[in-house]
């Protein structure tokens, strides 16, 4: 174990040159694939092996330069240490095996100018910089300040925030602060990731012709969300904020209210054909639920209504089974409509690959974060 940036590079060709030899003596090549730098940073060993084991499953898509950092700074004198180790996956008969490779720093004791200047020379030449950092929120952690400046995105996961509903604010003032420029890595959260299902079956409602009118006339919205934690309001606070963001909602001045456990969101919607040009309220009530293991990443219904000119109703149930999930559309004047629909749960590896692949900034999520943060704030200070 060394902590030499010229050995830990030699280590790292000796070890090409073992691989490449094993391949050889199997009857295949080795193809070394490197499409960018992850950068992961864990609060322990047992964190940094399960971000090893996504990283290795990575390789599939995404094969990089993997730098995983053991950050320990509170436990005992300063130590670092560091290890290599080539990610590979099985060739298919007649194919070449692809390889990444990951370099593993154990630092305990260490400042964060100290990792950072170790982490730096390790990075490839001309490959974008990412920066995956799970558990709380690191929005204003030095060891995200002593990179940033080298980062192409930052990928969190909210759901493991230690005050999820006051960091959802701190996450959209990180956010904001990030206007273009070299210090400005684009944002990605997997806990908004994970909602992709919901958003996915909401938009379908609207992409039958008779249903799309109904979409700009919603008055009423209820999402219940698994009461574990704050990690289900989060989520569902997150997906009112998508909807808002989308079709030009406002919260109106104090318009979140509490009634018992359920939080209602009081907002202002363009009005629609008579009316146009003036205002109609929308209310949105976020509902606690049962605990249901079945429930789709920490959500269990969403109806949608709308009463301006023809009722319409839609909603979207969990079933007993996890990846189904049962919708209905309900249109006066029209036939009723419902299905069962697959909806798959995407594990962290899906959810990091499909953030890797976003090649900007997802305004999407950064319009629906800055919404959600609106509702957050008037929760935290009613």
């Amino acid at each position: 174990m060394t902590t030499d940036i010229v050995t830990i590079e030699r280590d790292l060709q000796e070890l090409w040159k073992s691989n490449t030899a094993e391949a050889a003596a199997a009857g295949h090549s080795t193809t070394r694939a490197l499409t960018l730098n992850l950068l992961a940073r864990a609060t322990s060993i047992e964190q940094a092996d399960a971000m090893g084991a996504v990283i290795q499953a990575l390789t599939a898509s995404h094969p990089c330069r993997a730098v995983v950092l053991i950050d320990q700074p509170d436990q005992g004198d300063p130590q670092l240490e560091a290890w290599v180790q080539a990610n590979c996956l099985l060739p298919a008969p007649g194919a070449p095996q692809v390889c990444g490779e990951q370099i593993t720093i154990s630092s305990r004791g260490a400042r964060a100018g100290q990792v950072a200047s170790l982490m730096l020379p390790l990075l490839v030449p001309d490959l974008p910089v990412v920066l995956w950092m799970d558990g709380d929120q690191p929005f204003g952690h030095r060891l995200l300040g002593k990179l940033r400046g080298v980062l192409d995105r930052l990928i969190v996961d909210s759901a493991s925030f230690a005050d999820p509903i006051r960091d959802l604010a701190v996450m959209a003032e990180f956010d904001a602060s990030n206007t273009s420029g070299p210090e400005s890595p684009a944002l990605s959260d997997l806990n908004w990731a994970r909602l992709t299902p919901w958003r996915e079956l909401i938009a379908q409602f609207f992409d039958t012709r008779p249903f799309l009118p109904h979409l700009r006339r919603l008055d009423h919205v209820e999402i219940d969300y698994v009461a574990v934690g704050e990690g289900g309001l989060l989520r569902a606070l997150m997906l009112a904020g998508w909807l808002a963001s989308n079709l030009g909602w406002d919260l109106c001045e104090g318009g979140v209210s509490r009634d018992g456990e359920d939080i209602g969101l009081h907002l202002i919607r363009p009005a629609v054909g008579a009316a146009s040009g003036g205002t109609r309220t929308v209310t949105v009530t976020l509902r606690p639920a049962q605990f249901d293991d079945n429930a789709l990443v920490g959500l269990s219904a969403l109806h949608l209504r709308a009463v301006d000119n023809v009722l319409a109703d839609f909603s979207v149930e969990h079933t007993d089974n996890p990846t189904c999930v049962r919708t209905l559309a309900q249109v006066a004047g029209q036939p009723t409509v419902s299905r069962l629909a697959h909806a798959e749960r995407a594990d962290t590896t899906e959810l990091l690959a499909a953030e890797l692949r976003l090649l900007s900034r997802d305004r999407t999520f950064s319009a629906a974060l800055h919404s959600a943060a609106s509702f957050a704030r008037g929760i935290i200070e009613p």
